[in-house]
């Protein structure tokens, strides 16, 4: 079984969404990005897939945000290490995504480990690249994480 970390949850329809996917007592991105199968849970679609890495449009933007992806490595993994050809996989993805959504800055991140300390609700090692210039704050900021265990 995987913990959903309920703690993390943004939106009253992300926990009433991730309440499911505890009940079902499974990893939502196994289900959704692993399979091979359209999202189950993931409202988005997948947009770019390769052998490593699913790559979606995050379900919920932060506050601040124009643009948040997913990439989700498509083995049930915390974190590194990871398989030289997995790193250069994702490479291609933010390449991909960079020219494909013409973005002229943004920034890129890893959750891996213990969604204790990463901010994450899911624990399974994936990745973001986000773009400000949205709506609903002066700032764009995304939780990365904490100095210990504490939320």
């Amino acid at each position: 079984m995987t913990e959903v970390n309920m703690r993390h949850v943004r939106s009253e329809k992300q926990r009433r969404l991730y309440e499911r996917i505890a009940a079902a007592g499974i990893c939502s991105f196994c289900v959704d990005f692993c399979s091979g199968a359209a999202p189950t849970y993931h409202p988005k679609p997948v947009l770019k897939e390769t052998a490593y890495w699913a790559l979606t449009e995050n379900m919920e933007l932060y506050a601040g945000a124009k643009l948040q992806l997913l990439i989700v490595y498509k083995q049930h993994v915390l974190g590194p290490p990871l398989p030289p050809e997995a790193w250069a996989e994702l490479g291609m993805l933010v390449e991909w995504a960079v020219k494909e959504y013409d973005l002229p800055a943004g920034g890129f991140y890893f959750r891996f480990g213990s969604t204790d300390y990463t901010g994450s609700s899911i624990p399974h090692f994936h990745a973001n690249i986000i773009v400000g210039g949205g709506t609903g704050g002066d700032a764009l900021r995304v939780k990365l994480g904490y100095t210990g265990t504490e939320t």
